[in-house]
């Protein structure tokens, strides 16, 4: 044993090319120490100096463990009996410690008596996985100190403390156990480990912890003092200068875990729900569940990798079901282990039902309920209550204030139960949301513990009337904010609806950040709608998708739109509130028509003006008709549109309703210059431009001049169309509508690739747009507008946009001739065949002719003859023009 130690010693300072005196002094020791190490036979270094020497030769992995075992083999054999080769014997006290630096000692630094370290750590798990940077913190906080340090340095330290918080099921004790495991040869004099049972029913007396350790350490039980405060003086100086680690396991708080702290060298590792940062020096870890990967590789250490990753797909979907939490992944480990004849996707089938998913989340001894159950046991009734209000709706995260709504309390008393809910670890923080409120959320597990709660302690009619304070409060600040947005207005809302602001600083936030607010808030206002809907409070749900359809619509949501508007449709139909069904059904036409699916906007709007006319909602008839004709125009039924949009202008002029009638008149000016009336068109457009900036609304301002870019380009004044353009551009990003900004940007495009008329460029620009090369700069320009506008369309999935940038992109590379423009164009026209819009579709074939005849294919006569039955069928006037180029007769009208 000595001539191992010795051997090694002396060949890492050789590999060092270190001499004696150099390797001394790195390790803050003697030289005389040194060489006696390294002669045979020769006694083993204290642990301290081991740590030292260990460090000083730059040793780790598995050279370290090597070369650490064999020194403490070496101090530990010469102190159970005298040191191989004649040393001393245990107790005689010898020059050779006081070389090592470190002086005569009192009593052994192994335990008492020449018994081998305590090592009271429960078994590692041998299927443990990931945590390595949890680990990597732990490694550096549990750690002795460097060696090297003189003895003073480390005199009257504080303990080495770590808190492992986290809620049930998360791994802490997992965790704790196998970082002690790993670190082990960190804590040559032992490891003591005490369960305290703090979320339990019967948590352990620190008392009673202290009395355990003392016996483990050789206390005999008549020798033990018989308070808390004699106990833990004892114990402190039973443990004073042993490199020991205490792991405390499932602390309940600080009063449990004060009594047991340790001084000077021993490192102590505590895990509890809460984060103890109260504690002197403490580093504090939280918890989160595994991400998908680890979580995936738990499951296959428990059930078996093959079979797992032979379904990985159902495997992604199984650790998701269980939030990622350990403990619940290894209890559906252990199910499919048990059952070999089930696959992955059987167990998936099981836990899709969430009512009985907790039910299948146990496995003999293993559950997740029991944690949450205990965790539940120990709350407040207020917070008990407030813990299964919230749990109910299946929202992914929500603000502080709504805990005081559900509750029918005041703010301050609500913020109370919130932090309740966080020391229990029921309820996790997520910090801050986009408009600067504290969020929080339910994990997975722990929501599905909630909802149970509810059901089975708070009837439908208590929860109906909970849900409702909340969703007025919800929808109060809903208001608050929409009225500060610069948006199409749908007046969906019904505003004899009464609300309640439950904290006004949230009021004050919600108006002065309207977006942000609207952003933070957009799936808890789609949860709490969708619950009012089922819960029979249709006015309600019908007033929050309308008050939201306006941000919708801004953001382009439209999904979210759809939806909302859909299930409180549903909602009004059963309660036979026919006005709020009239207003949703607009809504949903509208949203429609955003979505491209035409045909089923323009339903839903006829039956949305029918019953407008039943229940005498003259105004609403009336906004349902300007979008009527907003939809036929699209389609190509100028006619019918024509006739439609002039009705609706009256009734909303009538109706008090300026906006919409500026909006209804830019869709009428749409339809005369697809008529050929490009005159009358540029004229209507202007006098809603006027209404527009007499009621200073920018985002109707910035609707209108995009309508009137548009008819000055088919009046042929492409300059002037391109200023309205990228007036309206900037607009629509100043209120913060993507969309808006995109159709913006495309006709800018198709405003710039077009050539100028004498005279058109005026003012400081003209000899830059007029000169030499300004044609080429601005096709650059239109080019680059065209692919901005057709990334943002790209981006928020709003397909009739993308496909028209692509039609304007494919129209300006076939009249150059690029090469690109047939297969562009193409896939523009398979858009439109698609949602059967003729009027597009035949302004895409007549590109597509121009790019035909670039390349001499005779197919170029054919798609202009095509173009002109589509456009012959409209009425509209490019027939005409497509007649005369194809040499056949002019067509009727």
């Amino acid at each position: 044993m000595a001539d191992a130690f010795g051997i090694l010693l002396r060949r890492h300072r050789r590999r060092l090319r270190l001499t004696q005196e150099a390797l001394a002094e790195r390790a803050g020791m003697s030289s005389r120490s040194i060489a006696e190490m390294e002669r045979s036979p020769a006694r083993g270094p204290r642990p301290r100096s081991l740590e030292r020497l260990a460090a000083a030769l730059g040793l780790t992995g598995a050279e370290r463990d090597e070369f650490v075992g064999a020194g403490r083999a070496l101090f530990w054999a010469s102190r159970t009996g005298g040191t191989p080769g004649g040393g001393p014997a245990h107790g005689e006290g010898t020059h050779h410690e006081s070389a090592h630096g470190e002086g005569p000692h009192q009593e052994d630094r192994g335990p008492r008596g020449g018994r081998p370290p305590v090592r009271q750590l429960p078994p590692d798990l041998p299927d443990f996985v990931s945590r390595a940077d949890e680990l990597a913190l732990l490694s550096s906080v549990l750690d002795p100190p460097a060696p090297g340090l003189p003895d003073v340095a480390t005199a009257g330290r504080a303990p080495r403390l770590a808190v492992l918080s986290g809620p049930p099921g998360v791994g802490k004790t997992a965790l704790a156990v196998h970082a002690g495991h790993l670190l082990g040869s960190r804590f040559p004099d032992g490891q003591l480990y005490a369960a305290l049972r703090g979320t339990g029913a019967d948590p352990a007396d620190p008392a009673e912890v202290l009395a355990q350790l003392l016996r483990v350490l050789g206390v005999a039980g008549a020798a033990l003092p018989a308070g808390l405060d004699a106990r833990g003086g004892l114990f402190r100086e039973r443990v004073a200068g042993r490199r020991m680690l205490l792991v405390l396991d499932d602390a309940g708080g600080y009063r449990q875990v004060e009594p047991l702290l340790p001084a000077e060298d021993v490192a102590v590792l505590v895990t509890s729900r809460l984060p103890l940062t109260g504690l002197p020096g403490v580093t504090s870890i939280d918890l989160e569940p595994l991400p998908g990967p680890a979580a995936v590789e738990l499951l296959c250490r428990v059930a078996g990798g093959a079979r797992v990753r032979g379904e990985p797909a159902a495997a992604a979907e199984l650790v998701a079901a269980c939030g990622g939490l350990p403990l619940a992944v290894r209890i559906v480990g252990a199910r499919l282990a048990a059952r070999p004849h089930w696959t992955v996707e059987t167990l998936n089938l099981r836990l899709a039902d969430e009512r009985r998913r907790l039910d299948e989340l146990s496995h003999g001894d293993l559950a997740v309920r029991p944690g949450l159950h205990l965790a539940h046991q120990g709350l407040t009734p207020v917070a008990a209550r407030a813990f299964a209000l919230l749990g109910e709706l299946d929202m992914p995260s929500f603000p502080e204030w709504t805990a005081a709504a559900f509750l029918g309390a005041e703010p301050g008393p609500g913020a109370a139960v919130v932090e309740e809910l966080l020391d229990a670890r029921l309820l996790e923080s997520i910090g801050p949301d986009q408009a600067g409120q504290p969020r929080y959320r339910f994990h997975e597990v722990t929501r599905l513990y909630a909802r149970e709660r509810r059901q089975a302690e708070i009837g439908a009619a208590d929860w109906a009337e909970a849900l409702a304070r909340a969703a007025r409060g919800w929808l109060a600040l809903a208001r608050r904010a929409q009225e500060r947005l610069h948006c199409l207005r749908l007046h969906l809302d019904d505003a004899a609806v009464a609300v309640e602001v439950t904290d006004p600083r949230v009021g004050e936030l919600a108006a002065a950040r309207p977006v942000e607010w609207f952003e933070a808030e957009r799936e808890a206002l789609a949860a709490i709608g969708a619950a009012c809907a089922e819960a029979g409070l249709a006015a309600l749900a019908r007033c929050l998708a309308g008050c939201c359809a306006d941000f919708h619509g801004l953001r382009g949501y439209y999904d979210d739109w759809r939806r909302a508007t859909r299930t409180a449709r549903a909602a009004c139909r059963r309660s036979g509130d026919r006005a709020g069904e009239a207003a949703m059904l607009r809504g949903l036409g509208t949203c429609l028509g955003e979505l491209d699916d035409l045909d089923e906007a323009v339903a839903a709007l006829d039956e949305a003006l029918r019953l407008s006319d039943e229940v005498g909602d003259r105004a609403g008839a009336a906004l349902v008709s300007k979008e009527i004709g907003f939809m036929l125009g699209l389609t190509g039924r100028l006619d019918q549109a024509e006739a439609e949009l002039r009705g609706a202008i009256d009734r909303l002029g009538q109706a008090g309703l300026p906006l919409a009638k500026a909006v209804a008149l830019t869709s009428l000016g749409f339809v005369l210059r697809q008529r050929g009336d490009t005159a009358t068109a540029v004229r209507v457009v202007r006098s809603a431009l006027d209404i527009a900036r007499s009621c200073g609304d920018l985002f109707t301002e910035a609707y209108v001049l995009r309508g009137l870019a548009g008819a000055l380009l088919a009046r042929g004044r492409a300059g002037e169309s391109e200023r309205a353009a990228r007036r309206a551009a900037t607009l629509f990003d100043r209120v913060g509508d993507p969309i808006g900004t995109a159709q913006s940007l495309r006709a800018l495009g198709e405003a710039l690739a077009l050539p100028r008329e004498p005279g058109e460029a005026e003012g400081p620009e003209r000899s830059e747009r007029t000169g030499e090369g300004a044609g080429a700069r601005r096709l650059a320009e239109a080019e680059k507008a065209l692919a901005e506008a057709a990334a943002i369309f790209r981006e928020r999935g709003h397909s009739w946009g993308l496909a028209l940038t692509e039609l304007s992109l494919g129209e300006i590379e076939a009249r150059h001739g690029q090469p690109e423009a047939a297969a562009r164009l193409r896939r523009s026209l398979r858009h439109w065949v698609r949602e059967q819009v003729p009027a597009l579709r035949a302004r895409t074939l007549v590109a597509l002719a121009v790019a035909a005849g670039h390349d001499g294919d005779p197919a170029a006569r054919d798609l202009l003859t095509e173009a002109y039955e589509l456009y012959a069928a409209l009425g509209s006037p490019a027939a005409r023009d497509l007649a005369a180029r194809l040499g056949l007769p002019a067509p009727p009208g």
